[in-house]
């Protein structure tokens, strides 16, 4: 019954605060209908493979319905779909996907876990929810409001401030291009990341425990360890539902790369995107040879140009503009000007996610950051500051979305 009341108190949050004025109740209930009925229906299929080929076929829906325009490709650019029966299709799907392949932990309460709105409007993939209302309200609190802080600040001061830079995806330059990659990569970050941490300590309050969907990805030597903190909840779909098979039969090289193609249909059946799963994968596999190797610093080098080169080709599904791009013709310095026209608040952010950045990569192994849950930023200085910033900078009027409620 917890369930049941944290998905009703999840489906009113979101429809108070539904940016889409067209959405009504039918967009939260449709994926708690389709969960049910899927569990019903695959909890009465007997074990073998066309359990498994039913599985596959879920996960790929996603792929399926994108190719036929049904949904937009999640470049992470506001492209909101307009067919609210669709609401989270990508993420409940996953979800299921995911839980089906361990069947004992699929039942009907599962549902009302994987089909919550505020899931499903943030991104994290609803692995599990346990209970965690066993803790007494006040540890609760002291330990899941700084979360919370963390993330507003991250999404709201951080990365909302960022999007008049989006022009910058015009560009076709060298110069444009690299900084916008680098601009919209802090922005994802920023945006996903606060989110999932305010959903993270709003979860956490309420009683019950979620993934924790980034742990400083930008704490990383290498982009091993970068995809190790980054969307956590969607790399633990991917290896349950191809890596591990794959590795079963092939080597690493050709598993990696099963893993990133996937990945990419998931994001979107576009060019852009089948490039992304290649690049990343290779980048991946190279990375695994330096290391055998113990060639220090050229990891760290391929991490920078693997993350920016990556978003790049993530950002644009235009492939004309796309390959304009990745000719890196040198057109002279023109896009400062663009990034020095920018509002102030703007280059402040930027200065603020550059530093939040800077401070993760540059102090990774001291004790603060070591562990990778963002400790750093939950001291109470810390706290007090991000607060005050996120009052004076935080605008109501201002475009604000979901990077990964785009669907």
């Amino acid at each position: 019954m917890k369930l049941v009341l944290l998905w009703l108190i999840g489906s009113i949050v979101y429809l108070i605060s539904a940016t889409n004025p067209e959405f009504t109740t039918m967009g939260v209930i449709t994926p708690l209908l389709f969960c049910s009925l899927f569990i019903i229906i695959f909890r009465s299929l007997p074990h073998g493979n066309f359990r498994t080929l039913i599985i596959y076929l879920l996960f790929f829906s996603t792929s399926i319905l994108t190719f036929n325009n049904f949904l937009a490709p999640l470049t992470g650019s506001v492209n909101e779909s307009s067919n609210i029966l669709l609401f989270g299709f990508p993420f409940y799907t996953a979800s299921l996907a995911y839980l089906a392949m361990n069947s004992g932990t699929l039942n009907l309460l599962s549902a009302f876990k994987i089909a919550n709105p505020l899931l499903l409007a943030t991104g994290p993939i609803a692995l599990f929810i346990k209970n965690y209302s066993y803790r007494k309200l006040h540890f609760r609190v002291n330990y899941y409001l700084p979360f919370f802080i963390v993330g507003l600040f991250l999404f709201q001061a951080v990365g909302a401030p960022l999007i008049p830079a989006f022009e910058l995806i015009k560009a076709t330059d060298a110069v444009g291009s690299i900084l916008f990659a680098i601009i919209f990569e802090l922005f994802v970050y920023a945006n996903f990341c606060g989110l999932s941490l305010m959903l993270y300590g709003l979860f956490g309050i309420a009683g019950y425990k979620i993934p924790l969907n980034f742990k400083q990805p930008f704490s990383s030597s290498n982009i091993i360890e970068y995809w190790r903190g980054w969307h956590i909840s969607l790399s633990a779909v991917l290896k349950l539902l191809f890596y591990l098979p794959l590795r079963k039969n092939f080597p690493p090289s050709i598993a990696l790369l099963g893993v990133f193609l996937t990945s990419a249909m998931w994001h979107g059946i576009t060019f852009n995107f089948f490039i992304w799963g290649c690049f990343h994968a290779l980048v991946f596999i190279v990375t695994l040879f330096i290391l055998k190797k113990n060639i220090r610093i050229l990891p760290t080098i391929v991490l920078i140009i693997g993350v920016i080169l990556g978003r790049l080709i993530f950002a644009d599904s235009d492939i004309d503009r796309l390959m304009q791009k990745l000719l890196f013709s040198y057109e002279g310095l023109g896009a400062l000007d663009t990034i020095w026209s920018l509002p102030n608040t703007t280059k402040l952010s930027l200065i603020m996610s550059f530093s939040l950045i800077a401070i993760e990569f540059l102090f990774r192994n001291t004790k603060m950051l070591k562990k990778r849950n963002y400790k750093h930023l939950r001291t109470p200085i810390s706290l007090a500051v991000m607060l005050v910033i996120t009052i004076f900078l935080i605008d109501q009027g201002a475009l604000n979305y979901a990077v990964y409620g785009q669907r």
